[in-house]
């Protein structure tokens, strides 16, 4: 299962944020009289300062950051249907609010300037719209479901489990479903509302964190709580999940 490039730039961040903070700490230590002090022991005292505690797989399921859980809950998840299958996620060092240590995205290098194109010599004519061969016609993006494997099958009954069992009750409308659907770690951008005047339904969009990249799922209140069926979405050209076309009869 590839790690989303959103948790990555978060790791990223973090630890980033955790080096800043480290040197900086370093820095206070060695002020005031141990600037008399020699280099060796100062660095000695750098040296001897302790790391940041690292914190385990399972307790990246309690971390701040929702995309961290969200991604700790689908590798463990994977792992107990296809043990070793999914990359662990690496530790992070322990903080207390990771919006605290990172204030923003970097700021994205500058591209150099694109060189100017040079100037059309007199002997060659330039092209002319109308001697430009036409386009390419687009492929027409799939929007029929497609199949799930046997480790997506039962990644997606973990999911429909972890689901109905916080729901003792149908929801009273969208807004207590989406409630629970973000306590249980489902990313509220991940969860769609099926357009229509019909019944209220949802769909939980996990293709980035499946096994082979094609699980959704569509949670639906009864009576007594909720259903939740799973499908397979292409992701070629990643249509939208509403717009896949599940099987009739699903």
């Amino acid at each position: 299962m590839p790690t989303s490039k959103r948790l990555l730039r978060s790791l990223a961040l973090t630890a980033t944020a955790l080096g800043a903070l480290t040197l900086t700490a370093c820095g206070t230590q060695n002020t005031g009289a141990a600037r008399s002090a020699a280099e060796p022991a100062a660095a000695a005292a750098v040296t001897a300062s302790p790391s940041p505690r690292m914190i385990s797989g399972k307790d990246l399921e309690r971390h701040p950051d929702p995309v961290v859980r969200a991604e700790a809950i689908a590798v463990r998840i994977q792992n107990t249907c296809a043990p070793g299958t999914a990359m662990e996620l690496p530790p992070l060092p322990e903080v207390a609010n990771v919006a605290e240590t990172v204030t923003g995205t970097p700021p994205a290098p500058a591209e150099p300037p694109t060189p100017a194109e040079p100037p059309a010599s007199a002997d060659v004519p330039a092209d002319l719209p109308s001697d430009l061969p036409p386009p390419e016609p687009e492929a027409p993006v799939s929007l029929d479901e497609v199949p799930l494997a046997d480790v997506d099958r039962c990644v997606a009954d973990a999911h429909a489990d972890r689901i109905r069992a916080a729901f003792a009750a149908a929801p009273a409308d969208e807004a207590a479903l989406r409630k629970t659907l973000t306590g249980l770690d489902y990313l509220p951008e991940n969860v769609h509302r099926m357009p229509g005047d019909g019944p209220l339904r949802v769909r939980i969009d996990l293709r980035e964190l499946s096994p082979n990249d094609s699980l959704a799922l569509e949670v639906t209140p009864t009576g007594t709580g909720v259903r939740v069926d799973a499908f397979g979405a292409p992701t070629a050209d990643t249509p939208e999940i509403t717009e896949i076309r599940r099987e009739q009869g699903a």
